[in-house]
């Protein structure tokens, strides 16, 4: 096993990150605070081709037991060898680009409604923030639990577990945030919300449903990789 833990370069992984940065960057571009204002079509469909690629080689890599060379057996080797370095950033930046996404298409719903649709409207985002990043948490036990007797990724695993649970008490506290943001129904008449403060509200409330993509992403990857692993220290003891 430490024979294909060596073989392993961080170029492949260093250009999964760059492109994640890169969908990121265009997410923030269909934002009101960006100067470029780009169209929101025109950033989803950037945003999901360089997704898609990236999500079409991990899905290779999964139904592909055979990979022998090439970019792709590049990932799995370079994955292996630095999972420590690929995963923090990977959740973080999935996470960070799902959030501008959707927080361009909540905007856009929010520029047309009134005070009072907003809280009516948020109630049911604040119980699904809640819900997702339950289930985040549940899932990113089970896995890690799955992966944990697996030394080559015990730091990994710890790394996830504590990105995880940072994340679900802060998660606690910004689905309340936008209420000190949105004034009381009373003066809802005469007080309008700005834009800015309405795309911050779109943020805080829609950052929960891109952590839990991102972390359940990492971890459907995360237990390919404890499955490739187990399969080679098994081949060794063999």
């Amino acid at each position: 096993m430490s024979k294909s833990q060596g073989t392993g370069k961080k170029w492949p992984l260093t250009l999964i990150l760059c492109g994640l940065v890169i969908a990121m960057v265009i997410a923030c571009l269909a934002s009101p605070l960006s100067p470029l204002k780009i169209s929101l079509e025109t950033t989803v469909v950037s945003f999901l081709i360089i997704y898609a690629i990236i999500i079409v080689i991990f899905i290779i890599m999964i139904f592909s037991d055979k990979l022998r060379s090439g970019i792709l057996r590049d990932v799995v080797n370079s994955i292996k060898s630095y999972p420590n370095y690929f995963f923090p950033l990977f959740m973080l930046l999935m996470a960070l680009g799902f959030m501008f996404l959707l927080s361009d298409f909540l905007y856009k719903f929010l520029c047309m409604s009134s005070i009072s649709e907003l809280l009516q409207f948020y109630p049911m985002l604040f119980a699904g923030a809640i819900t997702s990043t339950s289930i985040m948490f549940a899932v990113t036990y089970w896995v890690a639990n799955r992966a944990e007797n697996i030394a080559e990724l015990a730091v990994t695993i710890q790394y996830i577990k504590i990105f995880a649970m940072t994340n679900y008490i802060l998660v606690l506290f910004l689905v309340f945030a936008p209420l000190s943001i949105i004034p009381s129904p009373s003066n809802s008449t005469s007080i309008s919300i700005p834009c800015s403060a309405l795309y911050y509200i779109s943020a805080l409330l829609l950052y929960p449903f891109g952590l839990t993509a991102s972390i359940v992403q990492a971890l459907i990857i995360l237990d390919v990789l404890a499955v490739a692993l187990r399969e080679e220290l098994r081949r060794l003891l063999s």
